[in-house]
């Protein structure tokens, strides 16, 4: 993509019918691990990049920009979570997350990693209608890594849910219920945050890169003088119903590749998106759509889908020895039963048709030390 236009500001988009409208390209919390944090800041918010989340991983960042940029502020959409939904605890990390970022609100406060929709009961409800007439924080939500669909429609029926962070990306549409469900948040004025934009799979990326599709999706990106991630950043944009990508963008050579992409709306053309298509089918089999199905198994107590989302930040992310790490601290009976469990019915019921045993023994491999 044309470098000169990576100076244009990003478009923004409505966030549900809450009347705001943020930037449809949104900073991750955790893009600050390299690097200078204050550089990235300041050359998103000159892009218009104006919605900016919160996280563990983000420290002191937004305070001493927030100080060093008199007004800033009040320029950025600020997102932020709670770990809970105890209404103590709630109220007690709020409270931390306003104290650490000296900042007196926070835009939209999401409660992190809802896979049951059930879990938003009448207590959370009335803290949350506290914590807005207290001017702590304007719009409430959740993020959701698992069950997906059954979340974004549970929401709808809820009432009172004002955002919310879903897995959402090029592999995710084939997901049941999950178009249906996104549309349904829309019409009730949920605005949405699309998260692990990437679609990441398990498969190694040199196994990936020696497929055919791979290779002409390759060509044909190159003749359009675009990458392979601002293809899957466009796809999601396809959607209308997407408020924002919460993107990862620890570099500024990253933010200006994924500026590109966002302000870049001319549509994707037939052969580029036929062949995306391809390729996750090609590769769904390695690719987990967090229907949470495999854990009805219950093979010996292991953790199927928690120990295959290890292996894919692994082998994705480049975070080999923390996920070891993580390993370690599952109890030793349980680890001992993972590359010889029988994991037949987890694939029976895989709607991927993950090759559940053969992942299972390679992260044992990957990750257990004697």
């Amino acid at each position: 993509m044309e470098n000169d236009k990576s100076m244009m500001p990003v478009p923004k988009r409505e966030f549900g019918n809450s009347g705001v409208k943020i930037s449809k390209l949104c900073l991750g919390g955790g893009s600050f691990g390299i690097g200078d944090p204050q550089l990235v800041l300041e050359k998103a918010l000159r892009l218009g990049v104006d919605c900016w989340e919160m996280c563990s991983f983000t420290g002191n960042v937004y305070r001493d920009y927030f100080h060093k940029n008199p007004g800033s502020r009040e320029r950025v959409f600020l997102s932020g979570k709670v770990f809970s939904t105890a209404p103590d605890i709630m109220e007690e990390q709020l409270n931390k997350a306003l104290e650490d970022n000296e900042i007196e609100i926070i835009d939209f406060l999401a409660v992190h990693q809802i896979s049951d929709i059930t879990n938003l009961n009448e207590g959370v409800r009335k803290w949350v209608e506290k914590a807005k007439r207290e001017k702590k924080i304007r719009f409430f939500g959740f993020c959701t890594h698992k069950n997906m669909a059954n979340c974004l429609a549970g929401a709808c029926r809820l009432g009172w849910i004002d955002g919310i962070q879903t897995v959402y990306n090029y592999r995710t549409r084939n997901i049941e219920g999950m178009e249906d469900a996104i549309k349904k948040c829309n019409e009730e004025g949920i605005g949405l945050f699309a998260v692990k934009s990437m679609g990441f799979s398990v498969q190694r990326k040199e196994e990936s890169q020696k497929l055919s599709i791979k290779a002409h999706l390759d060509s044909l990106l190159s003749e359009c003088d675009m990458s392979f991630e601002q293809l899957k950043m466009k796809s999601i944009w396809d959607n209308p119903h997407i408020t924002s990508i919460c993107s990862l963008m620890p570099s500024l050579s990253i933010l200006e590749s994924n500026v590109s992409a966002a302000i870049d709306e001319n549509p994707n053309n037939y052969d580029i998106k036929r062949s995306l298509i391809e390729y996750a089918e090609t590769t769904g089999k390695y690719y987990c759509s967090r229907c949470g199905k495999c854990d009805t198994t219950n093979t010996n107590q292991t953790d199927i889908f928690g120990i295959m989302e290890m292996l894919m930040y692994s082998r994705k992310y480049g975070l080999q020895e923390i996920m070891t790490k993580n390993f370690s601290q599952i109890p030793d009976e349980i680890q001992k039963n993972i590359p010889k469990s029988d994991y037949s019915n987890a694939e029976k019921f895989c709607p991927q048709k993950m090759l559940i045993t053969q992942i299972m023994k390679e992260a044992y491999s990957e990750f257990h030390q004697d």
